[in-house]
């Protein structure tokens, strides 16, 4: 498992199957996906051949989408990082997209915190 960037709450390391169901609980929610196209996914299967695609992404492209683990908990809590883009997008091709994506109930969670 390799470790691409430490903070003092969050891991950001390579997605792994371990994450299929952190995945699942997260791209299942039609809020997660509410400007993503409104397509959650509809089985664990779907969020499993998502770390598959994205693992081959990190050996063919060498960058991809990081997992981000809450230390205290080890704790799913999304992704964040790198794609590299190779289809014509908006007259653009061959480039970097940053996207992250994360799960509801830790976006709460960090509100809460705020708030105290």
């Amino acid at each position: 498992m390799e470790i691409f960037a430490e903070t003092e709450r969050l891991i950001l390391r390579e997605l792994m199957p371990t994450d299929a169901e952190g995945m699942f609980e997260m791209d299942r929610d039609p809020e997660v996906h509410l400007y993503l196209g409104n397509r959650p996914v509809k089985s664990i299967e779907q969020s499993i051949a998502e770390i598959e695609f994205i693992s081959a992404q990190y050996t063919k492209n060498g960058i991809g989408r990081w997992a981000v683990i809450e230390k205290a908990t080890g704790n799913f809590v999304g992704w964040s990082g790198l794609k590299l883009i190779r289809e014509t997008t908006n007259n653009h091709v061959n480039y970097y997209d940053l996207g992250y994506r994360f799960s509801k109930r830790f976006g709460e969670k960090v509100m809460l915190q705020k708030l105290q």
